[in-house]
């Protein structure tokens, strides 16, 4: 509690804590704010302009595809960091091709799953189309990011690293607007995701060239590998196990109800982001913090900034939220308020404790996150089936909630169980 002191006002402890954690992160909360305005912004334009069956379309394909990207490429850039605290050299080519290297496999993965979709008549389409395979292509450019975030999440140049995200977000708002607007299509939207891909790519490229200070010897590409591998295999079994509920609720929503309820359902998916984007913007300056001292007082953030944040969020979804919907969207997603509440529930208690993977990472228990992600996995899927029938998308938004909130509460004890054997 402030008080006064010979008409000084002197600052409580919460107001110190809250103030240096702001001026720490600004960087990161200004690109990440920039990031979830244009993404509201393009959701209002694409919703409104595709209706929901077709933005239920374009949520079914997004998440097949994403689901074989990220099977192989997501949090890659935590293996960048992890290679760069323990080894000293200069492996970046060797990483950038590895990542090209992945990109490559994930679009065979990505063309044989449409395949099969489009055989067994899962999807409104008797072969992938063109804009599709330009994008699918496209996206392995996309795969330098994690190159980038790696390195420059080791380096702690957050500056840098905000700018060059809050750039390349606003490329893709720009595009997506400028095609949709051109033309409102499903084929347009995936042309200009296609192009940002593309150029993505290149100005990740260009930026890890020109900023390398590495004066290590150069890693061979078969070294790379060598030195990666146990690190590789135990984050994608992390992340293969988390990638069912993050990427197919809406495909699951598609496939065993309609396009029209996967619509629906993408909207209070896409309006509940920026809690992920809070926490996108918090984690490579929580990686850095923990990665300098394995101490750091998670409990003053949680309590003195993450709490308060929280309240706020909370607050703002159940006041306006059926305001924010028809502002945004329209009226004809009116009916994503309830899905848009059951997943707040979810995505706060993620945000509250999303320090907890970062612990577990950095402290060599990746494994126990695996274990926290598979409960995840089996609650989402359970309650999906038994749900989906008779609630339709408040149904599998229940299914994402539970399985958030069980993973989060594994992972708190298996922190509290660490910190008391220490």
């Amino acid at each position: 509690m402030a008080c006064k002191r010979s008409g000084v006002q002197i600052p409580s402890a919460p107001h110190k804590i809250m103030k240096k954690f702001l001026f720490e992160t600004k960087e990161l909360l200004i690109s990440q704010g920039t990031i979830a305005v244009v993404a509201i912004i393009q959701i209002r334009i694409v919703a409104k302009s595709l209706g929901p069956e077709s933005y239920g379309v374009i949520g079914v394909y997004l998440g097949i595809i994403g689901l074989c990207f990220r099977f192989l490429s997501s949090r890659n850039s935590d293996l960048v960091l992890l290679n760069y605290k323990s080894y000293d050299g200069n492996f970046l080519r060797s990483s950038i091709i590895f990542e090209l290297f992945m990109g490559l496999f994930s679009v065979l993965l990505s063309l044989t799953l449409l395949i099969i979709a489009a055989n067994y008549e899962l999807l409104d389409i008797k072969s992938i189309p063109n804009y599709l395979l330009l994008f699918i292509c496209s996206r392995v450019f996309l795969n330098l990011l994690e190159v980038f975030k790696g390195t420059f999440t080791y380096t702690g140049d957050m500056k840098t690293y905000s700018l060059v995200e809050g750039s390349v977000s606003m490329l893709r708002f720009g595009l997506v607007v400028f095609f949709i607007l051109k033309n409102p299509t499903i084929e347009n939207f995936f042309i200009a995701l296609s192009i940002h891909s593309f150029l993505t790519g290149l100005i990740i490229f260009f930026v890890l060239i020109f900023s390398n200070k590495n004066k290590y010897k150069k890693v061979g590409f078969r070294e790379y590998i060598e030195i990666s591998k146990n690190n590789f295999f135990k984050i994608r079994t992390d992340q293969a196990v988390g990638l069912i509920p993050a990427q197919l609720d809406v495909v699951v929503i598609g496939l065993l109800t309609d396009f029209y309820s996967a619509g629906i359902y993408r909207v209070a998916r896409k309006l509940v982001e920026p809690v992920n984007y809070i926490v996108v913007a918090f984690s490579p300056w929580m990686l850095n913090k923990i990665n300098k001292d394995n101490n750091y007082n998670f409990r003053k953030l949680t309590l003195n900034i993450l709490s308060p944040i929280s309240v706020g969020i909370i607050l703002t979804y159940i006041i306006y939220g059926e305001d924010i919907i028809i502002l945004i969207a329209g009226s004809d997603y009116i009916t994503s308020y309830t899905p848009l509440l059951i997943l707040l529930i979810g995505y706060i208690t993620y945000l509250l404790t999303f320090w907890t993977r970062h612990y577990l990472f950095l402290s060599e228990l990746i494994t126990q996150h695996t274990i926290g992600r598979l409960i995840y996995l089996i609650i989402f899927v359970a309650l999906s089936f038994m749900l989906i029938e008779s609630l339709t998308f408040n149904g599998v938004a229940i299914s994402i909630s539970a399985g958030m909130i069980f993973q989060k509460f594994y992972e708190i004890y298996i922190y509290f169980k660490t910190k008391a054997s220490q």
